[in-house]
């Protein structure tokens, strides 16, 4: 459940004094409009929505935040003076009143502080992590909660419900297996538990072959999603990477990737490989397929393998933002060499651009 703490509205407008003649005001410069006043705030460095008609400045923040010591940033237009001064840390436990002032007349503005949920979770198969049956889906789960700590919270598809989502941010959900790249049956048992979460604003971040999620819940509707592998893999002696197309999603969603080019990372080397994608197929798509996709679904694609990532051709990582009734958000990571676990036992020494992806893409949606 979000708690918001709303801060009392208050709008205090001084007005010019006395008439003026014809001739007086052709002399004289109004102060500055009121789209003018505040330009942008950050409110610990996340940018906060401003509406000048009504005065209020409203930020969402991650749900653990100390909210008795708020970083304020704020840029205003030349001339204007600001309280409290941007760079100050404010208190939003109680009111806090921002006035601008041009000297002549002023305006108070209110900060709304909405506080989002704070747990992670991870839906797997098994009663516990230990219990979960594929490889791949345990080695997330374990980083997962061994990432989030305190704030990790493992359901598993027997007890998703309502209750267990209720306080949680984001949802992990990896899947894999071979044979079949169908959601499991418990899974879509529950359908109906995920697409509330999903359609009143819940996020999901879906790996593997369960980015076929997107699909069940009906937010894709492209048909496209159709390069998929479920084979049982084997060995291969060439290193993979992936390619981000350097939008700026892409860019915070591989911020700190051990890179060898620019936009390109290694995520695993060679040997035994599963090779399980799960890709959108954009050939169909003759003019700029990620923009156009974008256009079409409000879904950004970002990635794919590194020697296709000009072309567009493919997308393998989509971030699927509030579309029509869905308010909730997906990122979709269906990479096929994005393995949690080596099935020849050996180390992949690029496992942590793995770890990486899944972590910005967690921490990118905490924050929505």
């Amino acid at each position: 459940m979000k708690k918001i703490i709303k801060l009392r509205v208050v709008v205090i407008v001084v007005l010019l004094l006395g008439l003026q003649s014809c001739n007086e005001r052709e002399n004289y410069t109004d102060g500055v409009s009121v789209l003018e006043i505040i330009e942008k705030v950050f409110i610990n460095s996340k940018s906060a929505e401003i509406n000048h008609l009504a005065g209020t400045i409203d930020v969402s923040l991650v749900g653990n935040t100390d909210l008795s010591s708020i970083l304020f940033e704020v840029e205003v237009g030349q001339g204007l003076e600001i309280t409290p001064q941007s760079g100050s840390i404010i208190d939003l436990n109680s009111p806090v009143e921002v006035t601008v002032s041009n000297g002549v007349s002023e305006r108070v503005y209110t900060i709304n502080a909405t506080l989002l949920p704070s747990k992670i979770a991870f839906l797997g198969d098994g009663a516990t992590i230990a219990d979960i049956a594929d490889d791949d889906v345990k080695a997330a789960a374990e980083w997962t909660q061994a990432t989030y700590g305190s704030d990790f919270v493992y359901i598993s598809y027997a007890d998703l419900s309502e209750a267990t989502l209720n306080g949680v941010n984001v949802l992990v959900y990896v899947h894999d297996q071979v044979g079949s790249s169908a959601q499991p049956q418990a899974v879509i048992d529950k359908l109906n538990v995920l697409s509330k979460f999903f359609v009143q604003g819940g996020k999901i971040v879906a790996g593997l072959l369960g980015t076929g999620l997107v699909e069940e819940l009906g937010r894709d509707t492209s048909g496209l999603r159709t390069v998929i592998g479920t084979g049982v893999g084997g060995v291969n002696p060439d290193t993979w990477g992936i390619g981000f197309s350097g939008s700026s999603v892409s860019n915070i969603i591989s911020n700190g990737l051990d890179v060898y080019d620019v936009n390109r990372a290694f995520v695993i080397n060679s040997g035994y490989k599963e090779d399980h994608n799960a890709l959108w197929n954009l050939s169909s798509i003759t003019t700029n397929p990620y923009a156009t996709f974008n256009s079409l679904y409000n879904a950004e694609p970002i990635a794919i393998w590194d020697h296709t990532i000009d072309a567009q051709s493919f997308a393998g990582i989509i971030v699927w933002n509030p579309f029509e009734r869905f308010e909730g958000y997906i990122i979709t990571i269906g990479i096929g060499g994005m393995e949690w676990s080596m099935n020849d036992g050996r180390n992949n020494p690029y496992l942590s651009n793995v770890e990486k992806v899944y972590k910005n893409s967690i921490e990118y949606l905490s924050s929505k």
